[in-house]
């Protein structure tokens, strides 16, 4: 009975949400915009199937369009849907022809290098840093690594493990280059991007949406532990295929896209390819991130239609 009132509590919220008028948004003050960037999660390419690379053309086609121009492309993680070499090759083929002027920040996700058909989880994250460096994502050795945008730092973690199918486990060498990282990063008061496809556990809805979807528990705990050493830590992830949800989901569910706990910033990007769960659940949408110099405003768009969404706006105060 409480899982049947949940999910009727789940979809009468839904409803609300997608009915929910667009606005024609532009930046009150897009002098102030220190960055720009363009996020978004999931877009599970195939090369086999052209209907995800041109909902993904389309999205970044938009993003070209900003009247305040990109700085940056997150793409948090499901650059493909089984990890071979074929489908990163066509997710990078769309991304050179759709946005060759933002600098590009990709993470690995578990479709990446665990959901790999014939190939090993090494395997898979091998050819992926070749493409890193091929297409001056970043030039590492190492399936994370940082990037420096407009004088701000994106540290990319993932996935280290031979035999994770979804979840994640990063460690203890990848967590000291977090730390060291993020003490350079924010020693002059900047904020900090980590992405990160999988969430903490016990964020952004974690438990509810996808109970087994976040960093693996000893793992989550120190990725953690490192992010609240630091002041204007934001952690961008995506994985549970949430939807933009806000104040309604809540009220009705305790949990945000976008949420600080402890001094963290943690926000959950929804899928891009697939439908969504819980608040507004359409494909095409990721969130725009602006910079400014006392704070950071996530707007949420559709960029695969070019509309905004009114009403899902979050504001998050630098100190």
């Amino acid at each position: 009975m409480i899982a049947l009132i949940t999910k009727i509590i789940s979809f009468m919220t839904a409803l609300v949400c997608t009915i929910v008028p667009f606005v024609d948004y532009s930046a009150e003050k897009p002098e102030e915009i220190l960055l720009n960037v363009a996020m978004i999660s999931d877009v599970h390419i195939d090369e086999r199937l052209p209907l995800g690379q041109m909902m993904l053309s389309s999205g970044l086609e938009d993003m070209s369009r900003n009247k305040t121009p990109n700085d940056a492309v997150v793409v948090a993680g499901d650059l493909t849907n089984y990890g071979n070499k074929e489908a990163v090759e066509a997710f990078y083929n769309v991304m050179k022809k759709h946005s060759p002027y933002a600098e590009w920040v990709i993470a690995a996700g578990n479709h990446d290098i665990g959901h790999v058909e014939d190939y090993t989880h090494d395997e898979a994250r091998q050819w992926l840093i070749e493409f890193f460096n091929e297409y001056d994502v970043a030039q590492t050795d190492k399936i994370y690594y940082s990037k420096q945008v407009k004088g701000y730092t994106f540290i990319v973690l993932c996935d280290e493990s031979e035999d994770n199918w979804d979840s994640c486990d990063i460690y203890d060498e990848q967590i000291a280059f977090l730390d060291a990282e993020l003490s350079k990063a924010t020693a002059e008061g900047k904020p900090a991007f980590v992405i990160c496809h999988w969430p903490v556990e016990g964020t952004n809805g974690q438990p509810i949406i996808y109970e087994d979807s976040g960093l693996d528990g000893e793992y989550s705990q120190k990725v953690q532990a490192t992010l609240e050493k630091y002041e204007n830590v934001f952690l961008i992830s995506g994985h549970m295929h949430a939807g933009i949800n806000g104040k309604l989901v809540k009220e009705a569910f305790g949990f945000s896209c976008v949420e600080t706990k402890n001094g963290v910033t943690y926000v959950n990007l929804p899928t891009y390819d697939l439908v969504n769960r819980y608040g507004i659940p359409w494909n095409g949408m990721g969130m725009q991130m602006e910079v400014y110099e006392d704070e950071v405003i996530f707007r949420a768009r559709r960029y695969l239609v070019s509309r905004w969404y009114a009403f899902h706006e979050f504001t998050v105060p630098l100190v």
